[in-house]
C-alpha cells in the first residue's frame, strides 16, 4: 500500500463564508433521520465505519484551476458539502447538519502516479481513502485528482460519509453536479451560502432537553389518542386485527432471518480494507437474468455467489448458503434529494448450486420473498430506539448483527447520460460502498450499457483479495454464458 501524498492546500479557494440562507437543493436538511443517526453513532467502533468511494476514470486529466472551481461552485448547489456534524451528547434526538466554514484545500487534493502504477495504484489510493476516518469537526467528504495514469487518462476519487446519502441519493447529486458536456457552463446558477452557525454539542443537549419537557404533556396525549385510535380499529375491524397478526408473523421473520450461517473463512473482522473491480457488459446480465426467469439484479447475485461458491472450493471448503443483505429502496419521487432512504433485506444466498441457472432462480425466489415481507423496514422502524441507545451499546449490538453477513451487495442504476468533470469524459463508474463489520461488500454502477462492480473486502476476512477477484469474475463467466447459449 502506498502513501497518500496531498497536494499543498490552495487557501486563495479557502474559508468561504456568506450572509444568506441556501437555496433547498441535494442535502439541504438539518437534522439526520434516525437511520442516519444510527449509523453514525455506531462509529464508536471503528471496524463500523461508513465512509464510501467512488472512482471515476476519466479519458483524460482535466485542468486543476477548472477542477477547483467545479467544486466550490459544487458546495453552493449541495449545502451538505459544507456542512458539519453536531451530535446530541444525551441522545434526545439525531445528530443535526450545521453549517460551517470550509477549507477547499483540505478536501481537494491532487496525487501524481508513477510511470509504472496504472489502475492498481489509484486502487492503492483509493483504499487509502476508504480507510482513513473523517474528521468530524469537518464536512464529510474527500476529493482526490490522480494524474499519470497510461493514454493521459485520469481518474477522480470522492469518498463521502454514508449518513450523506444512500446509492440513490449519491446518483443524484452526480446528476446535478457532472455536466453533459466539455465546454464550461458560464452563468450556471450558484445559490447563496449559510452563514457558519457555533452550535456545541452540549448546548444542542440542553436545548432539546428543555423542548422535549415543555412539549412533554403535548406528546403524550398524542401518542394516547394514537393508541386509542389503533386500538378501536382493531376491534371494529377483523381485517385490521388479522393484518396485525400478519405483521408480527412478519416481524419474526425478519427479526431472525434463516439466512445461513456465517462461512468459517470470513469469521474474522479487521479495519483494513482491498478495493477491486470487475465488469460486464449489462446485456449479458439482462440477458442471462431472462433467460432463467429472474432479472438482472438476479443474475448479478448470483454471479457473485458463483464466485464464492468457487472461493470456497479453492479453499478445500463445500460452500453452503451464504448470509446476503441487499439494500431496497425505500425513496419516493416526492422525497428531498439525497439522504438515506433504504432498508434491508436479507437472504440465504445459494452460492453452493453449481447451475448458474437454477441459482438464479433460487435467488429470485428468495429475493422476492424477502421484498415483499410487510415488516421489511424493521431496521427503520427500530432507528428511533436504536439511534438513542449510548453509543457503545448500540455498536455492540450492530457488530453483533452485521458480523453475521459475508456479503452485502448494491445495485445502483448510474445516469442514462454522457458525463463530464471539468471537461474530462466519464468513462467508467466504481462505486467501493462502505465495509461496516460485514466481510465483502459489492456495488454493481450500471453506466451506459456497462456494468462496474467495485469489490471493497475486509482485509482481515479475505486476506487474498485477488484470489477472491478471479472467483467472482468466473462466476460471472458463468452467468454471462447462459445469454450465449440461450437461442
Amino acid at each position: 500500500m502506498r502513501s497518500l501524498r496531498p497536494c499543498p492546500s490552495y487557501s486563495e479557494h479557502s474559508s468561504v463564508t456568506a450572509n444568506s440562507d441556501p437555496a433547498p437543493g441535494w442535502g439541504a436538511q438539518t437534522e439526520m433521520n434516525h437511520l442516519e443517526a444510527t449509523i453514525w453513532r455506531a462509529e464508536i467502533d471503528p471496524r463500523l465505519r461508513s465512509g464510501g468511494v467512488v472512482l471515476e476514470v476519466l479519458d483524460q486529466v482535466p485542468d486543476w484551476d477548472r477542477v477547483v472551481r467545479a467544486h466550490e461552485w459544487a458546495t453552493h448547489v449541495a449545502p451538505r458539502l459544507r456542512y458539519r456534524v453536531v451530535d446530541d451528547p444525551l441522545h434526545v434526538g439525531p445528530p443535526i447538519w450545521v453549517p460551517t466554514d470550509l477549507d477547499l484545500g483540505y478536501h481537494l487534493s491532487r496525487v501524481s502516479l508513477p510511470a509504472d502504477d496504472g489502475i492498481d495504484g489509484v486502487l492503492d489510493i483509493a483504499a487509502l481513502l476508504h480507510m482513513c476516518p473523517f474528521d468530524p469537526a469537518r464536512p464529510l467528504w474527500q476529493a482526490v485528482l490522480v494524474d499519470g495514469l497510461a493514454g493521459g487518462k485520469g481518474a477522480y476519487l470522492l469518498k463521502f460519509h454514508h449518513s450523506m446519502a444512500d446509492g440513490q441519493g449519491t446518483v443524484q447529486l452526480f446528476d446535478l453536479l457532472h455536466s453533459t458536456r466539455r465546454g464550461p457552463t458560464p452563468d450556471k446558477p450558484t445559490p447563496p451560502l449559510a452563514p457558519s452557525e457555533n452550535v456545541r454539542p452540549a448546548g444542542l443537549a440542553v436545548r432539546r432537553v428543555r423542548t422535549a419537557i415543555l412539549h412533554a404533556p403535548r406528546d403524550m396525549t398524542r401518542m394516547t389518542a394514537g393508541i386509542l385510535s389503533r386500538g378501536g380499529q382493531v376491534v371494529s375491524l377483523p381485517e385490521t386485527l388479522q393484518s396485525v397478526v400478519g405483521y408480527a408473523q412478519s416481524l419474526a421473520r425478519v427479526a431472525a432471518p434463516q439466512a445461513g450461517r456465517p462461512s468459517p473463512l470470513f469469521r474474522h473482522r479487521g479495519m483494513s480494507r482491498r478495493l477491486r473491480t470487475i465488469e460486464i457488459p449489462l446485456s449479458a446480465l439482462k440477458r442471462s437474468g431472462q433467460v432463467a426467469g429472474g432479472t438482472i439484479n438476479d443474475a448479478y447475485l448470483a454471479g457473485l455467489l458463483g464466485g464464492l461458491g468457487r472461493y470456497h472450493r479453492w479453499h478445500g471448503i463445500e460452500a453452503a448458503d451464504i448470509p446476503t443483505a441487499l439494500p431496497v429502496s425505500l425513496r419516493s419521487p416526492d422525497h428531498p434529494i439525497g439522504g438515506n432512504r433504504f432498508a434491508a433485506a436479507m437472504i440465504a444466498g445459494p452460492a453452493g448450486e453449481s447451475d448458474p441457472s437454477l441459482r438464479i432462480k433460487l435467488v429470485h425466489q428468495r429475493v422476492t420473498r424477502a421484498r415483499e415481507e410487510p415488516a421489511l423496514d424493521l431496521v427503520g422502524v427500530a432507528a428511533p430506539i436504536a439511534s438513542r441507545l449510548p453509543s457503545a451499546l448500540l455498536a455492540r449490538l450492530a457488530m453483533r448483527m452485521s458480523s453475521g453477513i459475508d456479503l452485502q451487495a448494491s445495485n445502483i442504476s448510474g445516469l442514462d447520460r454522457p458525463a463530464h468533470l471539468a471537461g474530462a469524459r466519464i468513462t467508467a463508474t466504481y462505486v467501493f460502498g462502505p465495509v461496516p463489520g460485514c466481510a465483502i461488500m459489492a456495488t454493481l454502477f450500471s453506466q451506459e450499457g456497462m456494468c462496474y462492480v467495485g469489490i471493497a473486502t475486509d482485509n482481515d476476512a479475505v486476506p487474498d483479495p485477488d484470489r477472491l477477484v478471479a472467483d467472482l469474475k468466473d462466476g460471472f463467466s458463468e452467468v454471462s454464458s447462459l445469454a450465449e447459449s440461450a437461442p
